[in-house]
């Protein structure tokens, strides 16, 4: 009796969820989207702007290298972007334009970095004569603390946490960077296309968010309206939105494909919005390995 009763309820709630997607796709039908894809990169040459500071760097132009780099391309290629778009500064897409114009007159040599090596020769091998820069700077929460402030509000949050509080968000820390470390320098030892197969894991790309969430991210008391914690974060959620915004801005609904080559850091927010999304259908790396 209560096996019936447990089969009917699930496939009720089956025909529940069956139902409510068929319903938004029939409301949602006559809204022209286009296709994109999000490929989460590491950089080439590294600035060692981000926290974990790399130990293992991988020579692109290594006749190895090179080889496995045209391969990473051709499987990009399957996915026949209409525009290609990099993490670079909106604001400067003259300069980008100006560089990528000297590249395909043959007046400018291709340097490490993955926008040129990826985006650029992407560009020329399909013939695009322009390629987008979407990245952005962040917008800050505007604090009314002073440094010496936020140096106090930031012991007093620690010394509310305790010391078993402290040493789990340290474990928790090193235990992220210890990955980082491994990711490192698995870079150096499997193929490019391989690689990028583990950045842009869907498991790989939700744990690495996980990192913005712990320490300092906890500081705050609810009760008396202060989100210290969440506030500084700010910043972070800021830039990714802002290049989203330019993501949608360069795309025509139903006419284009839109490749965006970007740092894996920034998958999850933007993957997260690309999905919400009524402008895009996404495409991974996988699905295009597969064909």
């Amino acid at each position: 009796m209560y096996i019936r009763i447990i089969i009917v309820t699930i496939c009720l709630l089956g025909q529940t969820v069956f139902s409510q997607k068929k319903l938004i796709e029939e409301h949602f039908k006559e809204i022209k989207t286009s296709d994109v894809f999000i490929l989460g990169s590491f950089h080439f040459a590294n600035p060692g702007l981000d926290t974990y500071k790399q130990k293992h760097s991988v020579n692109i132009f290594s006749e190895k290298k090179q080889e496995e780099l045209k391969e990473l391309l051709k499987t990009i290629k399957k996915f026949a972007p209409t525009k290609i778009a990099v993490e670079w500064r909106a604001s400067k897409q003259k300069k980008l334009d100006s560089l990528y114009n000297a590249y395909l007159k043959g007046n400018f040599k291709l340097k490490s970095n993955e926008v040129y090596q990826i985006g650029f020769r992407l560009g020329k091998l399909l013939g695009h004569k322009k390629i987008y820069a979407i990245d952005a700077s962040a917008r800050n929460f505007k604090s009314d603390l002073t440094e010496k402030e936020h140096k106090e509000k930031q012991a007093y949050f620690i010394n509310k946490a305790g010391g078993k509080m402290l040493k789990r968000e340290m474990n928790i820390d090193n235990t992220y960077f210890s990955l980082y470390e491994k990711e490192d320098k698995l870079k150096t030892e499997v193929s490019l296309l391989e690689f990028f197969r583990v950045l842009n894991d869907k498991d790989v790309v939700n744990q690495s968010h996980g990192h913005y969430l712990i320490g300092d991210f906890k500081m705050g008391e609810g009760e008396k309206n202060d989100y210290y914690g969440a506030d500084k974060a700010i910043w972070w959620y800021s830039r990714n939105l802002r290049i989203f915004q330019n993501m949608l801005n360069i795309n025509t609904p139903g006419e284009d494909k839109v490749f965006v080559l970007i740092g894996a850091g920034h998958l999850p927010i933007l993957n997260f919005l690309a999905n919400a999304s009524v402008d895009f259908n996404m495409t991974t790396l996988e699905e295009l390995i597969k064909q």
